[in-house]
């Protein structure tokens, strides 16, 4: 308890919502970090020194990836636990097992996190509210070791109920503004998934998604953000560039679906997201033919 509050002695309250943070997004880059809580890089590079120093957080590199990744370390999560008012088996912490080396995994990760802290500071600029950010690997790891991921879906096929779909999105999130929920399921596309087969890549990924609307499972995710039935919801896939866009939007309005339900799915690519923000005028349907374009909120 002694080294512990030594620990909280040195810390500064943006620290602490810095150890929140890796606890919240899981791994960090250096440029994330000082995106989320800092003026400058060279301000993120001494407090993460300082962190690593007292054994709140580690920091590893990857091949192909150019700069640190951090992660929260057993001090870091002892004290996000106390500040939050929990014991440490509450928090759900668990020790990394080994540093990841995949470039994809890592870049996809990283990517996540991207749109994540995007969403959170469009937000606060909106005045609309986030109810929760769901995130893939969010799940209980078993005595296998295997994690079973919350928000894996499988679900029958609208076109066909004897073939069944089964899907992890990337995200689960829900937004409010004027008391509205609003939900949405988020996929980043880093250009490696196959545009133009329906049972796999982009195109199984649609078909899932129409299948769930028509199912209406998705409605479950009303208790975890507290909140009443949502009207239906968007899928975002974020993408590399317009060029895969325009593919991206020309395969799904090939698919033999209503139209309407070809522009639930609103896409936009990395750039322009970067640029502009979450809620600007930035999406284009799944509808080739639509020419609108769209903003959430």
């Amino acid at each position: 308890m002694a080294a512990g509050k030594g620990r909280e002695e040195n810390l500064t309250a943006r620290d602490l919502d810095l150890l929140r943070d890796l606890y919240k997004y899981r791994y960090l880059s250096v440029t994330q970090i000082q995106r989320l809580h800092f003026p400058s890089l060279q301000t993120a590079y001494r407090r993460i020194r300082a962190l690593v120093s007292l054994g709140c957080i580690e920091g590893f590199t990857a091949p192909h990836i150019p700069e640190h990744i951090y992660y929260l370390e057993k001090a870091g999560a002892e004290l996000v636990a106390r500040f939050l008012g929990i014991s440490l088996p509450e928090l759900k912490w668990r020790k990394l097992d080994r540093e990841p080396k995949d470039y994809y995994f890592l870049r996809h990760f990283l990517g996540i996190n991207d749109f994540r802290i995007l969403l959170s500071r469009g937000c606060d600029e909106e005045e609309i509210r986030l109810l929760g950010f769901i995130p893939e690997y969010f799940g209980a790891k078993g005595i296998s070791g295997d994690v079973a991921k919350y928000i894996r879906e499988v679900v029958c096929d609208v076109s066909n109920k004897a073939e069944r779909i089964n899907h992890t999105p990337d995200a689960v999130f829900a937004l409010e503004k004027r008391a509205v929920p609003a939900l949405f399921f988020l996929e980043i596309d880093r250009g490696t998934e196959v545009v133009g087969r329906e049972d796999k890549g982009v195109l199984k990924c649609v078909r899932f998604y129409l299948s769930l609307l028509a199912a209406g499972q998705y409605q479950r995710y009303q208790a975890d953000f507290d909140c009443q039935a949502f009207k239906g919801f968007r899928a975002l896939i974020v993408t590399t560039g317009e060029t895969r866009v325009a593919n991206i939007r020309q395969a799904i309005t090939s698919l033999p679906i209503p139209v309407k339900a070809k522009q639930f799915i609103w896409l936009t690519h990395t750039d322009r997201l970067q640029s502009a923000g979450i809620f600007q005028p930035i999406w284009l349907s799944g509808d080739e033919h639509d020419s609108a374009v769209y903003r959430i909120g």
